[in-house]
């Protein structure tokens, strides 16, 4: 049984998260900056799409996904015979959450991204766990509708559907 945590980073926090290292003195607003860049670069990432490892917490020896899936450091992959792709432990576990919604579960995600410079914008690298396709970078829209569509056609039967 996978398990979860709650992951929704929330306008109210940001907010909340600015005011106190705003109202921080010394070397204590340098530690509020810290905590709210944590959570404002996770809900960039969550708001993106892209699923990683971001956490890990000793104490409990779990490593999270933005999408809030929690996978055990030491846990096998489930994931099989995308090696080449070098995913880390939580994307390489089914049971992934859609993002940005945190809404349901889903086979497809983005995985990775680069910023290109001469370009000015991200492309993003996405992965299907259920029928093994995977992109190069891609502009977002595309990246968005290869995730779209697998999650679609792979998440109900079982196998792709997807034309690639």
């Amino acid at each position: 049984m996978k398990k979860y945590s709650n992951v929704k980073v929330s306008e109210r926090l940001l907010d909340r998260l600015k005011k106190e290292q705003d109202e921080a003195e010394g070397m204590a607003r340098y530690g509020r900056f810290k905590a709210w860049l944590h959570y404002a670069n996770l809900k960039r990432w969550q708001d993106q799409g892209w699923h990683f490892n971001y956490l890990d917490s000793g104490s409990e020896l779990k490593s999270y996904c933005t999408c809030g899936l929690a996978v055990g450091i030491d846990d096998e992959p489930e994931v099989v015979g995308l090696e080449v792709l070098k995913l880390d432990i939580v994307q390489s576990a089914f049971g992934h959450r859609n993002l940005p919604s945190l809404k349901g579960t889903c086979v497809a995600f983005i995985y990775d991204f680069k910023l290109m410079e001469e370009k000015n914008t991200y492309y993003y690298k996405a992965v299907c766990q259920q029928c093994r396709c995977y992109t190069e970078h891609l502009p977002s829209g595309e990246a968005d509708a290869f995730v779209d569509r697998h999650n679609q056609a792979c998440m109900s039967v079982g196998k792709s559907k997807v034309k690639e």
